[in-house]
């Protein structure tokens, strides 16, 4: 049962951290460093199922034996009881100094091996641009730099848990000793008519507090070492105070259109949008052009809802996107970014993403709407074959459409394209703006792209500058305006 526990714990921390992660809102990912999450998810997660967990029983067991042998010694006689229990506080302040020593430096060392895991984690993502320009000394160095930090912080503290124990040894056999000494003079002195055959039964029954006592306060050590852990987990949740906090309408369709009214967005003291205006109707294609930095993604981000505006709002049909069911209008949404972001899996896995019954007939089309059976049925394992690590053993356009395929399974009825060609060859890109086109049928489209051949079949194009929305028509009229 104790390994129930143990194990049970660990578990339903994970869970519940994991489940806490993934409720984050997007900007708190953008601030956080992956490999200092990862350390904390994995190394103190560990450290508490360790420390703290492993404890349990020691904790339990050990203060029901020492109450046990004390209520022993206060029957023989309380009065030299009392008298060696006068060491106690002072044994305890001693533990509970060096227990907070521990901790900090159990503390310190965490942190170290959060950089550590962080430089780990840039250096597998950037393997291509390490090599190409010449970096590997430059991030050999770095990594050597802190991890001989990392060294003297957790030398520290496998110093101070090492001493731990001879200290606790220490302190029960000075007690043990004063105790020897006027015990024996109280029995040499013979006035109280205590025997030395009593005596010896008491050293026996004292004896027995001892190895408790011990691992009662080595406990205490590991638990404040795994205390440190957990404060750095619930550090990690406790950065951020607000979070979107879901809408109570459900979103079924849409049915006249989507309006942004005075949008204004910031990102620390930089202003992003500044009074954005715009109106996207039911059905219409629009396209957001303009200058890198000019708003255009944030502007598609805060229709996805990752986040809210900081003033303004964004209506659908009416109704304040805020107060809308989260899940219900994300699942009316196909999303295609810039960077094709895939999952470890095969192309079908990905294109069905989180669909527990998969509709093989859906999947096919969209794959072939996509253009991903162009090439996937060159693959010997069809739309089964695997596409590697966020991807890897695809080229940036088929990616691309497969990421395209994704969104289109779905069958939105709002699709937002972030740049979805910036990453294809002219010939790639031709057939993804033919799926493009059929895509567009009958849906309504939020298109941001640098690309005229994206836009050119706009409704509306809106030119994006500083945050800003300056000009908006076709392309004939935003042409005769230049």
């Amino acid at each position: 049962s104790l390994a129930t526990i143990r194990t049970g714990v660990s578990r339903d921390l994970r869970n519940s951290t994991y489940s806490r992660l993934l409720g984050k809102q997007m900007n708190w990912f953008t601030d956080s460093r992956k490999g200092d999450v990862m350390s904390r998810l994995t190394v103190d997660l560990n450290e508490v199922e360790v420390s703290v967990v492993g404890s349990i029983e020691v904790m339990f067991k050990s203060p029901l034996m020492i109450f046990i042998s004390f209520a022993a010694l206060l029957a023989l006689s309380w009065e030299l009881t009392l008298f060696a229990m006068l060491f106690l506080p002072i044994s305890g302040i001693v533990i509970s100094r060096l227990a907070k020593k521990l901790k900090q430096s159990s503390l310190r060392g965490k942190e170290e091996l959060g950089s550590l895991s962080n430089i780990l984690e840039e250096t597998l993502s950037g393997m291509k641009i390490i090599k190409a320009f010449g970096a590997k000394s430059d991030f050999e160095s770095r990594y050597e730099s802190r991890n001989q930090e990392h060294f003297k912080a957790m030398r520290r503290m496998y110093q101070r848990e090492y001493m731990s124990s001879p200290l606790s040894e220490v302190i029960s056999l000075t007690v043990m000793a004063i105790l020897l000494g006027c015990g024996g003079k109280i029995v040499l002195a013979g006035d109280t008519g205590l025997t030395g055959d009593w005596f010896i039964g008491y050293l026996v029954v004292f004896s027995q507090i001892i190895p408790p006592a011990r691992a009662l306060s080595d406990g205490w050590f590991r638990v404040s070492k795994g205390v440190a852990s957990l404060d750095r987990i619930e550090e990690m949740f406790e950065e951020e105070s607000e979070s979107l906090s879901d809408g109570t309408v459900e979103f079924k369709k849409l049915e006249t259109s989507i309006h942004f009214k005075d949008l204004g967005y910031s990102y620390g003291e930089a202003k992003v949008l500044d009074g954005v205006n715009l109106e996207i109707k039911k059905g219409e294609v629009v396209a957001l052009v303009g200058a890198s930095g000019s708003g255009k993604t944030t502007l598609s981000n805060l229709l996805v809802r990752y986040d809210d505006p900081k003033s303004g709002v964004i209506e659908v049909d009416g109704v304040s996107l805020s107060n809308l069911k989260v899940e219900t209008w994300r699942n009316k949404l196909g999303v295609v970014t810039q960077d094709a972001i895939l999952f470890n899996g095969s192309i079908a896995s990905n294109i069905s993403l989180s669909e527990e019954n998969v509709d093989n007939d859906r999947l096919m089309k969209s794959a072939e709407s996509a253009h991903v059976l162009e090439f996937a049925n060159q693959m010997s394992d069809g739309l089964n074959a695997e596409v590697g690590d966020g991807g890897c053993k695809l080229s940036g356009g088929q990616r691309q459409r497969v990421a395209l395929a994704r969104a289109l399974y779905r069958n939105p009825q709002v699709l937002i394209l972030d740049e979805a060609t910036s990453a294809l060859d002219a010939a790639s890109e031709h057939a993804v703006q033919q799926a493009l086109d059929a895509a567009m049928k009958d849906r309504t489209v939020l298109v941001i792209a640098h690309r005229l051949s994206t836009v050119r079949k706009a409704d509306k194009i809106v030119l994006m500058d500083s945050g800003r929305g300056v000009e908006s028509g076709t392309h004939e009229e935003l042409m005769s305006l230049g």
